[in-house]
């Protein structure tokens, strides 16, 4: 079911648009326009709320959509049965398809980046860019069971380098998609979906992402923030994808929360040097001869820079250190 009389939050001004996917009411925000499209997705316990803040400036050159996983902020809340890899992952290339996104830049957090990602390697062509923030992307990254079955909204300002900065108003946006148990399995079903074994659900998708990142040629930043300066985990991932671009910063796991202005100024960075979609320019045609007449002489195409275009799980697995 999809909540009704929701509050307004300071800083979330977005109008409410949604799109059914897989029989669910999925919620987006989508700002702005003009230039290549930027799609933002969250990940466990977040909804688009996170990106309130990046939102506006991104908008101010591209068009800018923020979607709610299923179950998560404004979307519906499915059978729990359906908080698998599979289905969040369709969500997302779901919802790229239905709004015929093309040639978009990805910015994902957290278990945002696997399902965006899914979609990102399977469909090179139609990525322009990557920005990854604190996830995982390997079948070797895990947080311990225990600790994975407590994460809680709570988590976003506990592991803030600067929770004297995260009001309760704050606090009450991130609690507000869950007001009873039930909405709550949303953020409880994800500590069972980190594999364990080569036959978890989740193992098949990620041993595709990460075997796939070596392959990559798209240009790809990934913004860290740690809080002990652990960013081991972030630099085997760029090690991994080539020529991508690590920045370090000093936040915690939710970094778009943590350190918002240092976001904004790496990714407006980014999405500066991003080349636009090629415009497609038409071939010259020919008129066809007659006795009668002389070769119809084709016009001369316009030079395209003349044009102003608006390994498997071990014993020893990874241990997040985000």
């Amino acid at each position: 079911m999809i909540r009704q009389g929701w509050p307004s939050f300071q800083g979330y001004p977005f109008q409410e648009r949604w799109v059914h996917i897989d029989g669910l009411a999925i919620h987006y925000v989508d700002e702005g326009a003009g230039g290549d499209p930027v799609l933002m997705v969250h990940g466990n316990p977040a909804w688009s709320y996170m990106w309130r803040r990046l939102i506006p400036p991104v908008a101010l050159g591209r068009r800018t959509l923020a979607l709610d996983l299923m179950g998560f902020g404004k979307s519906e809340k499915p059978n729990p049965n359906l908080h698998d890899f599979s289905h969040h992952a369709n969500i997302v290339s779901g919802f790229i398809e239905s709004l015929g996104l093309r040639h978009l830049t990805l910015i994902l957090h957290d278990w945002g980046a696997p399902f965006g990602m899914q979609y990102a390697v399977r469909h090179q062509n139609n990525i322009a860019g990557l920005i990854l923030t604190n996830t995982f992307l390997t079948t070797d990254a895990h947080i311990p069971p225990d600790a994975a079955a407590k994460i809680t909204p709570a988590v976003i300002k506990e592991s803030s380098l600067h929770p004297d900065k995260i009001s309760d108003e704050t606090m009450t946006a991130y609690w507000a998609p869950f007001p009873d148990e039930d909405s709550k399995k949303a953020y409880l079903t994800f500590a069972r979906m980190f594999p364990d074994s080569h036959s978890h659900p989740s193992f098949g998708p990620l041993k595709e992402i990460q075997q796939a990142l070596p392959h990559l040629k798209i240009p790809t930043l990934i913004i860290w923030g740690t809080r002990k300066n652990q960013s081991g985990y972030a630099e085997r991932i760029a090690k991994m994808i080539p020529e991508s671009r690590l920045e370090i910063l000093n936040a915690g796991h939710f970094v778009p929360e943590d350190a918002p202005e240092d976001v904004e100024k790496l990714v407006l960075s980014f999405l500066a040097g991003t080349a636009p979609a090629p415009v497609q320019v038409p071939a010259p045609v020919q008129a066809p001869s007659s006795p009668a007449q002389p070769p119809v002489e084709a016009p001369m195409a316009v030079p395209q820079n003349e044009l102003k275009a608006s390994p498997s799980p071990t014993q020893n697995q990874t241990k997040l250190e985000c």
